[in-house]
């Protein structure tokens, strides 16, 4: 994103809403940033969320990462824009693997009721309610306003079907909703296309999402001591290997792969090599403890952290000031229509930029 990087997301609380999430390196060291854990399903709040994941603990962990990890476990490599900024953990996931309404209800309560407590400026929802209402009436689009209205900002993937409509919490008129950016893994951006967001024009007549961030390869966390975890780095510490210490390694390290190769496969170091190879594509593994993913729920806590690191800049910015901000600065993609894209794709760089100059404005007022 070639990043304004010297603000750090310090001194602002994110509260992220999702599926689960587990303890993670990326969040715990080498200082503990996760400063309440709060279980909407049960109702339940605890100092840190489980240690053993499950299935409904990958997505949580991966957003709460991709807005406020300090890339831990890849020495900074695959860090955030907001790697100091502290979090709060919402669960939100059910044992059946459903959101429900009234649970993501329940976590914009918390957060309410907790904002001062914790310091809780800016909040990710990369979660939807299953109703198609886009009244003022829905529940979560209820709380979502009367959130911004107290000082809250509140960042919305937009979803990643094309087909169907908005729905809460993304469809609120004053969130933020973020659409994807395709930016091919490239620099070029000659190389700028839409990703299949989801997009329209709300029966309260606004345009969402309201601007694009990217949405594709994006490295967020394995979770620890999962099979995932294991063949992810049986693969890659094979795949760093000569052919030699391959050739010796090999028969130990493939039980924890996928690879399923015939006996004639695992002597062949050059097969075996192009099946390694092959494997890291397709599970799209980046290291031993991060893989690629894609989403506008992945696009969403970018824009989270870039609305961290802008508050460290200007802590007295109202929501509406944020979202000026952010869409003032984005840039339009010419080539594609402005109803998928909003105001266009985020520049942290300059919204950053323009946070301090409106900061210094007031100082100097």
């Amino acid at each position: 994103m070639q990043a304004d990087v010297s603000s750090r997301g310090n001194g602002v609380c994110i509260a992220m809403i999702d599926s689960d999430f587990v303890q993670h390196p990326d969040l715990l060291q080498p200082t503990n940033r996760i400063v309440q854990y709060y279980d909407a399903v049960m109702d339940m709040t605890s100092d840190l969320p489980p240690v053993v994941p499950s299935s409904r603990h990958w997505h949580g962990t991966m957003t709460a990462c991709t807005a406020a990890g300090n890339g831990y476990l890849s020495q900074g490599e695959f860090t955030s824009l907001a790697p100091n900024a502290t979090v709060v953990l919402i669960r939100t996931m059910n044992e059946h693997g459903r959101v429900l309404t009234d649970v993501i209800v329940r976590a914009l309560e918390y957060v309410r009721k907790q904002a001062a407590t914790f310091g809780i400026r800016v909040v990710n929802l990369s979660v939807y309610a299953d109703e198609l209402d886009q009244s003022l009436d829905h529940p979560v689009t209820r709380l979502v306003e009367d959130l911004v209205h107290e000082g809250i900002v509140i960042v919305a993937a937009s979803g990643n079907n094309p087909f169907v409509p908005i729905r809460p919490p993304a469809s609120a008129p004053n969130a933020i909703t973020v659409g994807g950016l395709d930016d091919k893994n490239t620099l070029d951006s000659n190389d700028e296309d839409l990703y299949h967001s989801t997009f329209g024009i709300t029966e309260l007549g606004v345009q969402k999402p309201d601007l694009i961030a990217p949405a594709i390869s994006l490295p967020a966390p394995i979770l620890p001591d999962t099979a995932v975890h294991r063949e992810a780095a049986a693969l890659c510490a094979m795949d760093s290997m000569d052919d030699v210490m391959l050739k010796d390694c090999a028969p130990h390290l493939l039980q924890f792969t996928k690879l399923g190769l015939a006996a004639s496969e695992r002597d062949d170091v050059e097969a075996l090599r192009i099946a390694i190879d092959k494997r890291l594509q397709d599970e799209l593994i980046a290291s031993p403890y991060y893989k690629m993913v894609d989403g506008t729920s992945f696009a969403a806590p970018i824009v989270t952290s870039i609305v961290a690191q802008m508050l460290e800049a200007a802590p007295d910015l109202t929501p509406a000031e944020v979202k000026d901000i952010l869409t003032r600065t984005a840039k339009l993609l010419s080539q594609h229509p402005r109803l998928r894209q909003g105001h266009g794709v985020v520049q942290q760089a300059a919204a950053v930029r323009a946070a301090r100059e409106e900061f210094s404005a007031m100082l100097r007022a």
